[in-house]
């Protein structure tokens, strides 16, 4: 009997404010270690971000884009997509109110990772105290989807 294991074939990657670099509307990191030794297929999901400010912001939500290449995302504005909405109560503190609903799919070749925080009117924030964020990036099993590509071309030739 084989198990399946819901995290077995996936990874973790710890975007730490210390390393940040932030502007007003911006956060970046770079030099980030390499996650594996060939570029491989994966949906990339922000599972955790808080971001904190000095003073109160004038919104409750805040859109954060990303700097990733995606070959499941368009947007009507050609911007970077959306990899998170966060939101505050006492508006200093931002987190994702629930479990993050957007997977991305890119490859886990990221050197460096760019996010903007802008308000819902469009405009840039405020340059945060600070930003942590944690992604989850989940790999596609090439073998098994080459099966199924193969499974499902005799039911064309019928």
């Amino acid at each position: 009997m084989v198990l399946y294991m819901p995290y077995s074939n996936c990874s973790y990657l710890y975007l730490s404010d210390l390393q940040a670099t932030k502007t007003a509307g911006f956060v970046t990191w770079n030099n980030i270690p390499l996650l594996s030794q060939s570029t491989r297929e994966c949906y990339v999901t922000v599972a955790n971000i808080n971001v904190v400010f000095g003073s109160t912001q004038t919104h409750t939500d805040i859109l954060v884009k990303g700097s990733l290449p995606t070959m499941n995302y368009t947007a009507t504005d050609n911007s970077e997509p959306l990899v998170a909405v966060l939101h505050s109560s006492e508006g200093k503190v931002f987190d994702l109110n629930i479990e993050n609903p957007i997977h991305l799919l890119s490859n886990d070749n990221i050197k460096s990772f760019k996010i903007s925080l802008t308000e819902t009117d469009g405009d840039a924030t405020d340059t945060p105290d600070s930003c942590n964020v944690l992604l989850k990036i989940d790999y596609i099993d090439q073998v098994a989807h080459t099966n199924d590509i193969l499974l499902e071309i005799p039911r064309h030739l019928k």
